[in-house]
């Protein structure tokens, strides 16, 4: 189906590791390239003749995003710049040091259009983000307009792009604050000789090893309806140590009894995998 697409709407920003979002409508102009893995063209030619080619794809690992915003924000610039913001003030990096700034989810809402007409939208979701240092340029008699940049990398099984449309724009966050689940007790903990659970407002294993991060997806680390074995959508962060991963709910129910489990998953060192772990709750 054909659909007629224009302007950039807004762009929400969740940070991974936190689950907080903001939002920007300001913004004018976002670059989307591939990053790819690129094929090979062996050709077998002997003289004026070519008696075979072999030949392997291209593949895409992920995108480069490159975005303008007409206006300054702070949320921005410490998301994607690294920094922190401390009241009025942004503090960026410190000089001469790496840092592992936080991952985070782009969705970039477009219109669409039939003639004249907004008919629907489009929403382009980006996963595991993570920015680079931002560029900016400051002149008399212009406006300052920062250039931001990032990539995009799925992980294993994961799509590198999702396009989904939709009849009106949505207005609630998207992903909800990790204080919406509760369960009873309070807190529900359980561990094995490899990872412990604990589950509070969101899922959380810590493991005594590092973990390998390819791992982590909602195929190994999910949660699950008891009743019928449904699954929850929610987001899967692991943390820079690599031991501890975080599952985040994205809807979940009240009063209804969910299954946490971790399979078993490959160790970074590659000596073997972890102990499996399953983990019954209740929300209230």
């Amino acid at each position: 189906m054909e659909k007629t697409l224009v302007n950039v709407k807004k762009v929400n920003f969740i940070d991974e590791v936190t689950s907080v979002m903001h939002t920007i409508e300001t913004s004018d102009e976002i670059d989307i390239e591939p990053i790819l893995s690129q094929g090979k063209r062996d050709i077998l030619r002997v003289k004026n003749k070519i008696y075979g080619i072999n030949e392997t794809e291209d593949i895409v690992i992920g995108y480069k995003l490159k975005l303008k915003d007409n206006l300054f924000n702070m949320q921005t610039m410490a998301l994607i710049d690294g920094g922190v913001v401390e009241g009025n003030k942004y503090s960026g990096t410190e000089a001469g040091v790496t840092i592992e700034r936080h991952q985070f989810t782009m969705e970039i809402f477009t219109e669409e259009k039939d003639y004249s007409r907004t008919t629907g939208y489009a929403k382009f979701t980006y996963k595991h983000c993570k920015g680079k240092p931002a560029k900016y340029k400051v002149k008399d008699g212009e406006f300052l307009v920062p250039e931001y940049e990032a990539e995009s990398i799925p992980f294993r099984g994961e799509k590198p792009v999702e396009i989904e449309f939709m009849s009106t724009m949505p207005t609630d966050p998207v992903t909800p604050s990790t204080g919406d689940m509760k369960v009873v007790g309070g807190t529900v903990t359980d561990s094995n000789s490899d990872v412990s659970v604990s589950i509070t407002s969101n899922i959380k294993w810590t493991f005594t090893n590092a973990i390998n991060q390819d791992d982590v997806n909602s195929i190994n680390f999910a949660v699950t309806k008891k009743s019928d074995g449904s699954m929850v959508s929610g987001d899967v962060t692991i943390d820079i140590s690599k031991k501890i991963v975080t599952f985040v709910p994205t809807s979940i129910g009240i009063g209804i009894t969910y299954i946490a489990e971790a399979k078993a998953v490959n160790l970074l060192d590659g000596s073997g995998t972890t102990t499996p772990i399953s983990v019954e709750f209740t929300t209230i």
